[in-house]
């Protein structure tokens, strides 16, 4: 066929240069960049590419016993370093979801593999496991980056496979006096669970009791800047005396300053920031650690047996028996000294002090927000006293008690509580249901995306969604078959054996894990609930509180190192109640 000789059949061409011309016109050290370029790049798309497929044929081929399926990386090795340390709240969400379920995934960061488990069973069994028991992965990342602990002390922590139960885990080669993660738990677990719970609890609530009722605060409104500093002077000081004693703050009267500014920082220094970027960090951190040497010089240069007060376990100089016990078992470990006790102390104190105040803040805030709320918790205050407002040490342990102000302190941590718990097993591997964990691999659990498990959480048909607070939520009601915590058909059969609204944790074991679970669970648990519902509870009583501002933006740079911090100041105004 002959075509018009009008037509230009080159017209394509000689209107529009081919991506062929255009790569022969190009400079020859350009061509050759871009050759290199794609060289290099194909691979990485097609290892990409050959990675998400493998990712979904794990997961829709799952058969027991497997390990969970690695999370595809674009660029190998430190693909998800970045992420993970700058945005792990959406990259840990990211991660662990699948074909929108919560599930298990596995990472390569800097080329050692971590293991993410969420799923509630998968989590229940990992607490029941024995073998997983041992906190001490967590000891020896907090002790270096968040304490300054140096590497010769660190050692001893590294080296303990023994485990943190009495007997040691078989295998293990750990002299009694390095079975460092055993003391550690041992000695916390008798301060803070044990014999010194009741009498810890006790010299707490009357800190808290005495500092409320000594407030500045008149009849007429005060404004004050924030409310969690507000709130550090009242329970995080509290906290630190009923610990330590009246001695570590009297004879380093900064302590209390400097502890706020370090809590503060702590979220840079447990990425591993290095000092020339912070140095006010570290600075403020050294100071510390000086002032708790000081500290331990003074205790034991004054402190005699007969110091001992009649509950066998307060003393002014160290203040509990677990402070005094920690001095003589921690000394006997190979490598420490004076610098490496006083960063052991400096995280024992951080531990204790920064989750908690956190929570009783943001408890706070919610109750005074909430009108209805707080007539509610007034209420109860007012049956569960006799003394119009003053409750005896009794009436604020049955207040611990109570449905309403359980689940408010229980939905506060549910909320706010973005801690990674780490899991790891020295010398076996671990089947966790349908997951097999290998030995001697990290693995790590995040409660936020449990807390977060759309699937599991009651939200009442969407009314209460699962990133807002609802007081209730915690609640069950035999009379009504839509309350609790867990989604309706997940409720057991608790329920029915209850005739009024009562609240219960059980069945939320894979699911709310503010403190962890199993034999690791966090000591602390019984001392925070305690001092969370008595400071709201007192402050109800004796104050009116209103919030000048309307937000509560979290700021997400705590996230993994327990209950998050406010973004901002929380500015409010406050007097004392008229009756």
């Amino acid at each position: 066929m002959d075509f018009p000789s009008s037509i230009d059949v080159n017209l394509p061409l000689g209107r529009f240069p081919s991506l062929w011309s255009t790569w022969l016109d190009l400079n020859d050290n350009v061509r050759a960049i871009l050759g290199i370029g794609c060289l290099i790049l194909i691979p990485i798309i097609m290892n990409y590419a050959i990675a998400w497929a493998m990712y979904h044929w794990q997961h829709w081929n799952v058969d027991e016993q497997q390990i969970p399926p690695e999370y595809p990386s674009f660029i190998p090795y430190i693909g998800n370093i970045i992420p993970f340390i700058f945005d792990g709240k959406n990259f840990v969400q990211r991660v662990t979801s699948y074909a929108g379920r919560v599930t298990s995934t596995r990472l390569n960061v800097l080329g050692q593999e971590i293991y993410i488990f969420q799923e509630p069973e998968t989590l229940a069994a990992l607490w029941k496991s024995p073998v997983l028991s041992s906190p001490i992965q967590s000891y020896v990342f907090a002790l270096k980056y968040i304490c300054g602990m140096q590497e010769k002390a660190l050692s001893p922590y590294r080296a303990d496979d023994s485990g943190s139960y009495p007997k040691p885990f078989p295998g293990t080669q750990v002299e009694p006096h390095n079975r460092v993660d055993y003391i550690i738990h041992q000695g916390v677990q008798r301060g803070l669970v044990g014999p010194g719970l009741v009498p810890t609890t006790r010299r707490l609530t009357k800190a808290v009791t005495r500092k409320i009722e000594h407030l500045q605060v008149s009849k007429e409104w005060t404004v004050i800047p924030d409310l969690s500093r507000f709130m550090y002077d009242i329970v995080g000081v509290s906290i630190i005396e009923s610990i330590c004693g009246p001695s570590l703050m009297s004879i380093n009267p900064a302590f209390a300053d400097d502890f706020w500014t370090y809590d503060k920082n702590v979220p840079w220094l447990s990425r591993g920031i290095p000092s020339f970027v912070i140095p006010n960090a570290y600075r403020v951190r050294d100071r510390l650690i000086d002032q708790l040497k000081n500290w331990h010089s003074f205790a034991k240069s004054h402190f005699t047996e007969s110091d001992i007060e009649d509950d066998g376990d307060s003393d002014r100089f160290w203040g509990s028996e677990m402070m005094r016990s920690r001095q003589k078992t921690l000394r006997r470990v190979d490598d420490q000294d004076n610098d490496s006790i006083a960063s052991s102390d400096l995280g024992l104190i951080w531990a204790s002090v920064s989750n908690i105040l956190g929570a009783s803040t943001l408890a706070t805030a919610h109750v005074f927000k909430d009108r209805n709320l707080l007539s509610r918790v007034r209420e109860i205050a007012r049956n569960h006293s006799e003394d119009q407002g003053e409750h005896t040490e009794l009436e604020l342990k049955q207040l611990q008690k109570d449905p309403l102000l359980s689940s408010v302190y229980a939905e506060v941590l549910r909320l706010y509580s973005k801690a990674f718990m780490i899991a790891k097993s020295p010398h076996v591997d671990v089947s966790l249901g349908r997951w097999w964990f290998p030995k001697d691999t990290m693995g790590l659990a995040n409660s936020h995306v449990s807390h977060m498990n759309d699937n599991f959480w009651n939200t009442k048909c969407g009314l209460y969604p699962i990133d807002t607070f609802w007081a209730d939520r915690f609640v069950q009601d035999p009379r009504d078959p839509s309350s609790g915590p867990m989604r309706p058909e997940f409720q057991g059969k608790e329920r029915k054996a209850h005739n009024e609204p009562f609240f219960s944790l059980k069945g939320l074991e894979g699911a709310w894990i503010p403190y962890g679970g199993g034999h690791k669970q966090c000591p602390g648990r019984f001392l925070a609930k305690a001092v969370v519902i008595s400071t709201c509870i007192l402050l109800s009583q004796r104050f009116d509180i209103e919030m000048l501002t309307e937000s509560m933006e979290m700021s997400p740079w705590k996230f993994g190192l327990g209950v998050l911090r406010p973004k901002t100041e929380l500015p409010f105004r406050i007097r004392r109640r008229m009756s």
